[in-house]
C-alpha cells in the first residue's frame, strides 16, 4: 500500500483541531457556569405540628400558629427557619420562645443566636414584603420598671398587648414585628390573640411569614 500524500499544512491543522476538541471535551464541565449564592432558591419553610405547637398553612406563604404556653415553668421554643418546636432550655436552634404572656428572642441577654427584632407600628401584615433597614433591637435585662420580667423586644415599648384592668384580659396591639433569625432569614410576625376558642389564656396565636432582606443587606 502506498502512503497517501498530505497537502502542506494539513497535518498541523488536523493536530490543532484534535487538540481543541480534546480540551473542550475534558474541560466542558468546568466551563459551565456554576450556580452562586444569588442563584440558590430560598429554602421553603414546612412547619410541623408538635405537642405545644399547631400550624395552619394559609396558602399565601404565611402560617397561623398556636403556641401552648400555659405551663408557667416551661419555655416553648419556635425555630422560624424550619417551623418546628425546639427546646428553649438550651441556647441552640430556637428563634422565639414563649412562656405565658412573655415572648423572648435568642439575642441580647436571651441567647447567643444573634436574633434581632424590629417593631413596626404603621405597617400591616399584608403590606410588608421586605424587612426594614433600621430599628433593630435585642432582648435586654429587666430595667427600672415595676416588674421583674426581662425587657424583651416583644414586652417593651408598652408590650405586644393591651391589658384590661377591669376584666384582666390581654388584647394584642395592632403592630407588627420583624425577626431576623439565627440563620439570617427574615420573618414578619403578628400576634393575633392570647386565648383559645374556649377562653383559656396563654394559647398565643400568631401569623408569620418570610420576607425579603432589607435593602442594602443585613443590619
Amino acid at each position: 500500500m502506498f502512503p497517501i500524500p498530505l497537502r502542506p499544512g494539513f497535518l498541523g491543522r488536523a493536530c490543532a483541531a484534535l487538540l481543541v476538541a480534546g480540551l473542550s471535551s475534558a474541560c466542558g464541565d468546568d466551563l459551565q457556569p456554576q450556580p452562586g449564592p444569588e442563584d440558590e432558591e430560598d429554602p421553603v419553610v414546612h412547619p410541623e405540628d408538635s405537642a405545644n405547637l399547631k400550624h395552619q398553612d394559609n396558602g399565601d406563604g404565611s402560617f397561623t400558629s398556636v403556641i401552648n404556653a400555659t405551663e408557667p415553668a416551661l419555655w416553648v421554643g419556635l425555630d422560624l427557619d424550619t417551623g418546628k418546636e425546639v427546646s428553649a432550655t438550651e441556647d441552640a436552634a430556637w428563634d422565639l420562645a414563649f412562656q405565658r404572656f412573655v415572648v423572648k428572642s435568642r439575642g441580647g441577654v436571651s441567647g447567643t443566636g444573634g436574633v434581632q427584632v424590629a417593631l413596626l407600628t404603621d405597617t400591616s401584615f399584608a403590606a410588608l414584603t421586605q424587612a426594614p433597614s433600621t430599628g433593630w433591637s435585642t432582648d435586654a435585662a429587666d430595667g427600672d420598671d415595676t416588674d421583674t420580667t426581662l425587657d424583651t423586644v416583644f414586652n417593651t415599648a408598652g408590650g405586644w398587648y393591651l391589658y384590661d384592668l377591669k376584666f384582666h384580659t390581654l388584647t394584642p396591639r395592632a403592630q407588627l414585628y420583624v425577626v431576623r433569625s439565627d440563620q439570617g432569614a427574615y420573618f414578619k410576625v403578628e400576634l393575633l390573640s392570647y386565648y383559645d376558642d374556649a377562653g383559656s389564656p396563654a394559647n398565643l396565636k400568631l401569623r408569620w411569614a418570610k420576607v425579603a432582606a432589607p435593602a442594602g443587606g443585613q443590619p
